[in-house]
């Protein structure tokens, strides 16, 4: 049995094979969840997580149950292992998104099924391999892609480093606030292919092939981040820098004005729309791997 928690847990062979199904189901009908019922469970809002998950799953002939957490008898007596528990009598898969990633592990204990990470505190793994699909997509390549990355240490960035680990030939620069850098690097494994920065390199912008940033602070996070992080704003003049083949990339949604400018997400380098179109292309691809 698969699941998608963690990146770290897979291979560079499951993430192409991903991407092949990804191909194969793009824009196409299939029957694969057939009879299959599916889980939605998110503790925190979404617009491209949930949305595309609940196409992808209508795309494969699968049907999708949306669960609000706050309306479950956990608010009353019931154990979260209990209730994981009985997800097993009635589902067959768990799409969960949350603020507490050991939810995971007690789910993982309880329920016997594939489960998918839909977003937690500490990482994102959908959105970096549908991110990673995106520029293999546009650069029509699997080698020598270099991103720069602008901004916090987040649940994005997070997956991103995991999924760069395994992919050797791409080349990781982040940019970020040296004091962000010193909590978030006790928390990760760093291969050689990636490098931070705490001041802006124009060198290393002028060799990338792709500037990408997040939100200064991500959802539930109490402390404010944009001063810190005000000199990494993806603007005109950041991008000014980089060479023309060079795309722009935000998972979104994106606050104008602070990680980066209106002109930059409506420019000819932004490709933000492909990057969130994929996010299906990607469900789907994620849906057929786990062979649920």
């Amino acid at each position: 049995m698969r699941n998608l928690i963690d990146i770290k847990n897979l291979n560079q062979d499951d993430i192409l094979e991903i991407f092949d199904y990804s191909k194969t189901l793009n824009n196409k009908f299939s029957d694969i969840l057939k009879n299959n019922n599916l889980g939605l469970i998110f503790e925190k809002s979404s617009t491209r997580t949930r949305l595309s998950f609940q196409v992808a799953i209508n795309n494969l002939s699968g049907k999708y149950i949306d669960i609000k957490y706050d309306e479950l008898n956990l608010s009353r007596i019931e154990s979260i292992e209990d209730t994981f528990k009985m997800f097993n009598l009635y589902l067959d898969s768990i799409i969960l998104r949350t603020s507490d990633h050991n939810k995971f592990k007690i789910l993982k204990d309880s329920f016997k099924k594939p489960i998918i990470n839909a977003l937690s505190d500490k990482s994102h793994p959908c959105q970096a391999i549908s991110d990673l699909y995106t520029l293999f997509e546009h650069f029509d390549r699997k080698e020598n892609i270099e991103i720069s990355w602008f901004g916090d240490c987040n649940n994005v960035l997070f997956s991103l480093i995991e999924i760069v680990n395994i992919f050797s030939n791409i080349k990781l620069n982040i940019f970020t606030d040296k004091n962000i850098y010193l909590n978030f690097s006790k928390t990760i494994y760093k291969s050689v292919n990636i490098d931070f920065f705490f001041e802006i390199d124009e060198t290393v912008i002028k060799s990338s092939d792709c500037i990408m940033t997040d939100v200064f602070n991500s959802m539930n996070d109490t402390t404010n981040k944009e001063k810190l992080l005000s000199k990494f704003q993806v603007n005109r003049k950041l991008m000014s820098l980089s060479k023309n083949e060079c795309v722009f990339m935000h998972c979104l949604p994106a606050k104008i004005g602070s990680e980066v400018t209106q002109e930059v997400i409506d420019s000819d380098k932004s490709i933000t729309l492909n990057q969130a179109k994929n996010r299906l292309t990607a469900q789907r691809g994620i849906l057929q791997w786990l062979n649920i």
